[in-house]
């Protein structure tokens, strides 16, 4: 037998036996006055929820025989809402949509591309949705870190950036050393994970597919696949979000815009 060995209705017996978890925590954080219950609570039944009405979703889903059509409108609703969840690490920026969702569409798109063109993931919904979820999410966390630090580095360093301008430097100029620190930052997290796979930590996919009683070595390719895939996406992505970004941060006229 392959896979978790028991059903989803003993499933949820086992479920509620693993609670005891949750309960421990709750009142671990009550004994020691953390103040993480209510915090912990509405989490995980919001969290709950949503990962129920997604399995639901794609339990009919995967038995549709027109599944493509969805998969494109599943794959756009990444895009919008990964895009609007970044804009709000924007600070003060205006209509920072603008820039997270398409530099999180690209990113993501140009990723997924080349997995399918390669065929390191399958025309199946089973595949599809899972390594799309990954890359959306994992291009809209990259786009939040990456701008966020941009636009900190805008606000720490005006007096020198102005003094750039006033010398002649044009925008690109004037922005090039923080466009670099942001794109290093946001993929500093991505780049020590890749370090320690396997040693400090067995990551998701392998997991997923070692579970489901796949072949360990070919469980280990398909990660670094994966994280190749989370790397090159968070690259794109960041440089993507700092290149768009440059018409937020600067006036037609060479100057700073005004709300930062």
């Amino acid at each position: 037998m392959t896979g978790i060995p028991y059903t989803w209705e003993e499933g949820l017996l086992v479920l509620g036996m693993v609670m005891v978890l949750f309960f421990a925590a709750v009142l671990l954080s009550f004994w020691k006055k953390i103040g993480i219950a209510k915090e912990y609570t509405l989490a995980l039944l919001r969290g709950g929820i949503q990962l129920f009405l997604a399995a639901t979703i794609l339990y009919f889903l995967f038995d549709f025989e027109y599944w493509y059509y969805p998969i494109w409108l599943l794959i756009a609703a990444m895009a919008v809402m990964g895009g609007y969840t970044s804009a709000k690490r924007a600070g003060k920026m205006p209509k920072a949509y603008k820039i997270t969702t398409p530099s999180i569409l690209i990113g993501a798109t140009v990723v997924l591309s080349v997995l399918a063109i390669t065929g390191a993931m399958p025309s199946k919904p089973q595949f599809m949705i899972p390594l799309a979820g990954m890359a959306f999410g994992n291009a809209m966390t990259i786009c939040s870190l990456a701008l966020n630090r941009l636009i900190r580095e805008f606000e720490t360093n005006k007096p020198a950036l102005e003094t750039m301008l006033s010398l002649g430097a044009n925008p690109k100029e004037a922005m090039s050393e923080y466009s670099k620190m942001s794109v290093r930052s946001a993929l500093i997290p991505n780049i020590d994970s890749l370090k320690t796979l396997g040693i400090i930590f067995i990551p998701g996919a392998m997991s997923g597919l070692l579970i489901a009683g796949t072949d360990p070595i070919l469980a280990a390719e398909y990660q670094i696949i994966v994280y190749l895939m989370i790397v090159g996406g968070g690259i794109i992505t960041s440089i993507t979000v700092v290149t768009l970004a440059r018409k937020m941060l600067f006036t037609k006229a060479y100057q700073l815009a005004e709300w930062l």
